[in-house]
């Protein structure tokens, strides 16, 4: 059983919830506003870090991002949907729930692997190296996270279990037009596994949106300073998923999400592509000379034109 929060004398992070920002007759989302300035700000630092240190041209990232992002709305639902299938056909009685996206409910993991399978193809016609392209996108999408997440702590979303330390969060007002969740009613939706994660209780819990945004810049500076340095293609792609893959699998512990053999989708997902990616870095120390370039020279010296596609090692 949870037991009451023990005051440990300091004050919990605290704001009001913002669902809905009112534009005249419109009424648009913090999230979905969040996504947007993610996805624009991190296909900017791509091109800023192909110009700087080598990768596709700038129109092939442009364009590549159009069918990245279809992928992505694709995958994000998909990855929703096989976790919370009962609770978006409504117990099975409404199948066409699952492709109601405006409903609410995307998956971001799922959404990253739509993109990068959906874009695949535009490489392969264009010739622009695999490797290469995931090194330009690592730094712009750990951007875009964090921004993106900016939208989910608005709202007051991803919130997790009770909580006594000092970055719990309590919500501040209303959600939604309704009163908060009272601090006993939400204990027992979380003993019971069914406490929503979206929005607002009276009663301090882990705000994981903040978890992941701390969690993204740090891992943003990492691979800033990594592309600087030489290396060979595909270090930052790999060194993006097994941070994230291992700060989600920590993070989701804390959530009230569905479970499936003790872990959420999201758990399942990462951990299976981090260790894949483990096993990647470990032939990358291993054997560097199987690796290709990612067919882009990393930084050239100081005066030195851009460079170009180089042939594979």
């Amino acid at each position: 059983m949870l037991g009451a929060p023990i005051r440990l004398g300091v004050d919990p992070l605290a704001w009001v919830v913002l669902p809905r920002i009112e534009i005249g007759p419109l009424a648009v989302s913090p999230h979905g506003i969040g996504i947007a300035l993610g996805v624009l700000a991190g296909a900017r630092l791509g091109v800023y870090v192909a110009n700087r240190y080598g990768g596709p041209e700038e129109a092939d990232i442009w364009n590549g991002l159009f069918w990245a992002m279809l992928g992505a709305i694709a995958g994000a639902r998909i990855g929703y949907v096989l976790g919370h299938v009962s609770g978006v056909t409504d117990g099975g009685s409404d199948p066409l729930g699952v492709f109601k996206v405006w409903e609410g409910g995307i998956s971001l993991l799922g959404g990253i692997t739509g993109a990068v399978l959906a874009s695949i193809p535009y490489m392969r016609r264009h010739g622009i190296p695999f490797w290469g392209a995931m090194d330009v996108v690592a730094p712009g999408l750990a951007l875009g996270i964090g921004i993106g997440r900016f939208g989910d702590l608005v709202i007051g979303d991803h919130l997790g279990k009770p909580t006594t330390w000092p970055l719990g969060w309590r919500c501040l007002g209303e959600a939604g037009g309704r009163p908060p969740i009272d601090a006993a009613g939400y204990r027992a939706a979380v003993e019971s596994g069914g406490a929503p994660s979206l929005g607002c209780f009276d009663v301090t819990v882990h705000q994981t949106a903040l978890y992941d945004l701390l969690s993204t810049l740090l891992l943003l500076g990492l691979l800033l300073w990594l592309a600087g340095r030489r290396r060979r293609g595909g270090l930052l792609a790999i060194v993006f998923v097994i941070w994230y893959g291992t700060a989600r699998m920590v993070t989701d512990f804390l959530r009230v999400d569905r479970r499936y053999l003790g872990l959420t989708g999201s758990q399942i997902l990462a951990l299976t592509v981090a260790l894949v990616c483990l096993y990647l870095l470990a032939r990358y120390r291993g054997a560097p000379q199987r690796w290709a370039s990612g067919g882009y020279e990393p930084r050239s010296p100081a005066g030195e034109e851009r460079p170009g596609p180089v042939a594979a090692a």
